[in-house]
């Protein structure tokens, strides 16, 4: 079986890519240009990830809502609709724990609460694959993903925190850095997914570890480390509190260990 992964510049879907057979990644701008880059799977059973969205350097650029709108779902139709009588096994899209809004332990029952523009999109792509392949009858599984880091990944707080302790540089930190957040290692995502793929009837899952964490405590833990960080703070509305009741995922996929960040950075910075 093939595996198709919407998004070429994704940090998962590079990760994703490495550990699957008979996988393709592609841009979701190529696809946008050209659907007809995928003719040769019309006739295939295929596995489809979507990776796809407005890059992460650029969520809160508004330079092109024209392009916003195109990276984040219209590509998702395109693709939707060019396979819509092709032989589909299994549909995974990448959601995020954002379209919970502000709720202190999010499950996959709660009512979505978007308080912004790249939540909303995420929502909207939801409903369109549920739509889809409940028309269709394809199994799906929207996974809600949590804060992710490791890897090819030069947008967390955890890569610019890594960065700043190497090159001596000054980060920006947002209220206090008191939010608390679920950080999971992007290995613990491809391991996931890989089993998402086998999985029948899970029609959505957060991924995410369970535990919470602020970049207050982790920058604590580097100053007890002796690793003293410049810090800039600004005020600005964000989550307060964003952790993944994960009971679904240990249950379904049976993922009951995660790398703690702690570690990560024990290794990363040589402590």
């Amino acid at each position: 079986m093939h595996s198709i992964i919407i998004g070429k510049n994704s940090n998962l879907s590079i990760h994703l890519s490495a550990k699957l057979d008979n996988c393709v990644v592609v841009s979701a701008r190529d696809v946008y240009s050209d659907i007809n880059i995928l003719s040769s799977f019309k006739d295939k059973k295929i596995n489809i990830i979507f990776n796809n969205f407005q890059p992460a350097v650029e969520l809160n650029s508004l330079t092109s809502s024209t392009q916003y709108i195109n990276n984040s779902i219209v590509s998702t139709a395109k693709v939707l609709e060019y396979f819509e009588k092709s032989n589909i096994n299994k549909i995974i899209y990448t959601s995020s724990s954002s379209v919970y809004g502000n709720n202190i332990l999010c499950s996959e029952d709660d009512e979505l609460k978007p308080m912004n523009l790249h939540a909303s999109l995420k929502v909207a792509n939801e409903k369109l694959i549920e739509k889809f392949s409940i028309e269709h009858k394809i199994d799906y599984t929207i996974a809600r993903v949590f804060n992710m880091y490791g890897g090819d990944d030069n947008f967390s707080i955890i890569s610019k925190i890594i960065k700043a302790v190497k090159n001596n540089e000054q980060i920006t930190i947002v209220n206090n850095g008191n939010a608390i957040r679920d950080f999971i290692h992007i290995d613990d995502v491809v391991d996931v997914y890989t089993k998402l793929l086998e999985i029948k009837k899970l029609k959505i899952v957060n991924v995410g570890t369970g535990n919470g964490s602020s970049i207050k405590n982790i920058l604590d833990f580097l100053h007890n480390n002796n690793i003293n960080i410049r810090t800039k703070n600004i005020q600005r509305e964000e989550l307060k509190i964003s952790t993944a009741d994960n009971n679904l995922l240990l249950k379904y996929a049976h993922k009951n260990s995660f790398k703690n960040i702690e570690d990560y950075l024990v290794k990363e910075l040589n402590i």
